[in-house]
């Protein structure tokens, strides 16, 4: 499973982006099988689109990254009915994002651990599932 805060550091130098790599040289080494859901996709372009708004990058850099991305073909998890529901009910007892709460409900559903690199993400998913905050990930 992989979240935004850890696919957005594949194309933007940012806190762990050097964590991030390794997981990425696992995904290109196909040692690391990384699924997320569909989500992942608007929110990596939402970062994207701030870096450029806020003069990190320019829209052609951003445009070259993202097609970098998407080249990668992450696996997708495919979300039904009552795993929206679930990701609803989640977000609503633990005051999180449904945005967040997408991916939380997504590992749990296939029974992963959840990479991520946001400190909130991180303290309230590990309640429920496996995660691993991305300054603790090695290699």
């Amino acid at each position: 499973m992989i979240d935004a805060s850890v696919a957005s550091r594949f194309l933007l130098t940012e806190d762990l982006s050097d964590k991030a790599e390794l997981i990425l040289k696992g995904l290109l080494n196909e040692t690391l099988d990384l699924k997320a859901p569909p989500l992942i996709t608007y929110e990596v372009g939402n970062t994207l689109w701030k870096a450029v708004k806020r003069g990190y990058i320019s829209l052609n850099e951003a445009e070259k990254r993202f097609k970098y991305f998407l080249r990668l073909k992450l696996n997708t998890i495919e979300l039904n009915i009552q795993d929206h529901k679930e990701i609803l009910e989640w977000s609503i007892k633990n005051d999180a994002t449904y945005y967040d709460c997408t991916y939380v409900i997504s590992t749990k559903k296939i029974g992963a651990t959840l990479p991520t690199a946001d400190d909130t993400q991180h303290k309230k998913a590990s309640r429920e599932i496996p995660t691993l905050h991305l300054k603790n990930y090695k290699e």
